[in-house]
């Protein structure tokens, strides 16, 4: 039986601060006007867990979220879901391994996950029925090294594979299991724009980042824009408007409209001093602040 716990939605307030080894999420409206975007209605989300795990989120719909946490035990990560209009907490999964990225199926009513494995050295990835009951199915049974991933459609995977000394970045179908290697040296970030071609961070060097777009009719990559300094998590809105954040501060840049990234805010007064993945959904915007 699932475990619904009530969370209350706190108004974020400048004295809050993250501990060691935390990271946690926040939750924003964020409107256009013109050509810029404003953030409004700031809550924090993970108060039940504020010194804890609380990461990777996704958006399933535009009121659910699901993401990963070590609230049900310190030493182990499950997936949870939160309900932003009901303002509850939802445990997804019980299993006696860690799951990461949850991550919506399309045209499933399913969701994968990558799993690490007893012993911690082997990662896969698996699927759930959206409420979590039921034994984790695996996709990719070849591939035991799979970081991160998100879905092109509802067959071909976009995957981070976990290389040394760079990380690879691959396309895989997932019922034949086979995928091509794209390029090394890649970031964890693997989003999907509008043309439901990948769109990632390329580290061509410890100084030099970018973010491309790999065509996947035509197998080319091309430069969008350069990242912000040393960040790789970034999230693309609706219109392939591109939100990064770097520190404090959050960003936006819009192939053929900026000349650059454009700030948006800086949210050091709201707590936040280290934003690193994001989510978006509409005109609702999810930010975590991390230690690490």
């Amino acid at each position: 039986m699932l475990i619904r716990v009530i969370a209350i939605l706190v108004v974020l307030l400048p004295s809050f601060i993250l501990g060691q080894g935390t990271s946690n999420m926040y939750h924003f409206t964020l409107t256009k006007v013109g050509q810029k975007y404003r953030l409004k209605a700031p809550q924090f989300l993970t108060a039940f867990n504020q010194n804890g795990y609380n990461n990777q989120p996704a958006y399933f719909n535009d009121k659910l979220i699901y993401f990963t946490t070590n609230y049900y035990d310190t030493e182990q990560t499950e997936i949870a879901a939160f309900d932003l209009f009901e303002k509850t907490l939802t445990r997804v999964t019980y299993t006696d391994e860690k799951e990461y990225s949850p991550t919506k199926i399309p045209g499933r009513d399913e969701f994968s996950v990558v799993r690490v494995e007893k012993g911690g050295e082997v990662q896969t990835l698996s699927y759930y029925p959206m409420d979590g009951i039921g034994i984790a199915k695996r996709y990719m049974n070849n591939s035991n090294n799979i970081g991160y991933h998100n879905w092109l459609d509802e067959e071909n995977i976009a995957l981070f594979l976990v290389e040394e000394p760079h990380h690879n970045l691959a396309i895989a179908h997932a019922k034949s299991e086979r995928r091509k290697i794209i390029l090394d040296k890649v970031g964890r970030c693997i989003k999907v724009n509008k043309a439901k071609n990948p769109v990632f961070v390329h580290k061509l060097n410890d100084q030099e980042w970018v973010i491309k777009e790999y065509n996947t009719l035509t197998n080319q990559s091309r430069i969008i824009v350069n990242t912000l300094p040393e960040s790789e998590d970034f999230e693309l809105l609706n219109d392939d408007t591109i939100i990064m954040g770097n520190g404090s501060k959050l960003y936006f840049y819009k192939e053929g409209n900026s000349e650059g990234w454009e700030e948006i805010t800086d949210l050091r007064d709201q707590g936040i001093s280290n934003i690193k993945r994001l989510a978006s959904m509409k005109n609702s915007l999810v930010i975590v602040d991390a230690s690490n």
